[in-house]
């Protein structure tokens, strides 16, 4: 676990450091999109493999819809409350 947060720590200063650098935040922005399909793919393959998931897919995806919905309509509401509560007194200059 303290290797994850050093980690994290460790981008967020060169993330810091290279915030005006456009050309590192575009590569690193590309690299991030590729490794996050690898591992997506990665999982769709670990799943895929599992005869245990493969023939119970059907109830698994309905129930991993509704946990999905559940978890955008949340995020929905947080954000909506989080706005009304910091932010919609805020002037916008156009």
């Amino acid at each position: 676990m303290y290797e994850i947060i050093g980690i994290m720590f460790v981008g967020g200063i060169i993330g810091y450091v290279f915030k005006s650098k456009s050309k590192f935040i575009r590569l690193s922005e590309k690299i991030y999109s590729l490794i996050l399909f690898l591992l997506l793919f990665s999982l769709g393959l670990s799943v895929g493999k599992n005869d245990v998931a493969m023939s119970s897919i059907s109830n698994l995806g309905l129930l991993s819809f509704a946990i999905a919905v559940s978890a955008v309509a949340g995020s929905v509401v947080c954000a909506w409350i989080v706005y009304r509560i910091f932010f919609k007194n805020i002037k916008h200059d156009k």
